[in-house]
């Protein structure tokens, strides 16, 4: 693999289609990790796609089930996790907070939003923060570089509520069918250059692959 160096044309951006409380998005974090080292300048836009908007209640069978993803992809990207995360008892378990957060931030701190993004990732899985509160993802804006009360108000303003269900109608109407995916554009066309999670460096090389074609 080559050192850093800017996109291969000035028109090629990606769109990252993710839920930061979504658990192979939090072992995709390495894999984009090492696109922005490869890429500095390639633009990454933030897409929220809505893992569990509603919510659902944290009982044993739901417990399971996530356990068992946590292990997978902790085998396959080696990230670590916190057993704190799911030992909360009568939880929703809900991603719409996580991922308004996520918009707040992109809105108002764009520079700072992949940054809030990594915060609630590391805050959940890792430390096993309750992510669904908002006094929590305020402390972690605060952890990106965000001012707090700012954060915490405009957090609450239907405008972010809003613009947070606009992300989640246009994964849909992307067709988005799982999280994490990765799409590369240039002139208005997008490809899917990772429809799940992939490996740091078979992301660089379908990447790679597609800059070239």
């Amino acid at each position: 693999m080559s050192g850093p160096s800017a996109a291969p044309t000035n028109d090629w951006s990606l769109i990252y289609v993710a839920d930061p409380m979504c658990s192979w998005c939090y072992g995709f974090a390495p894999s984009l990790a090492a696109v922005r080292e490869r890429w500095p300048a390639l633009p990454v836009q933030l897409l929220m796609g809505g893992l569990r908007p509603a919510g659902e209640l944290l009982d044993a069978r739901l417990r399971a089930s996530i356990q068992h993803h946590w292990e997978q992809v902790a085998a396959r990207s080696g990230q670590p996790f916190s057993p704190a995360g799911l030992a909360r008892e009568g939880w929703l378990y809900t991603t719409e907070p996580a991922c308004r957060a996520v918009v707040t931030a992109r809105e108002h701190w764009p520079e700072r939003a992949l940054d809030m993004f990594h915060a609630i990732q590391t805050g959940f899985y890792a430390q096993g923060r309750d992510t669904t509160d908002p006094e929590t993802l305020s402390a972690l804006a605060q952890d990106a570089g965000i001012d707090l009360e700012l954060f915490a108000l405009q957090f609450q303003a239907a405008t972010s509520l809003d613009a947070t269900r606009q992300d989640f109608a246009t994964a849909q109407r992307l067709g988005i069918q799982g999280f994490p995916t990765l799409l590369a554009v240039r002139n208005g066309q997008a490809h899917a250059v990772a429809p799940g999670w992939l490996a740091p460096a078979d992301l660089i090389e379908r990447l790679e692959r597609t800059f070239a074609a």
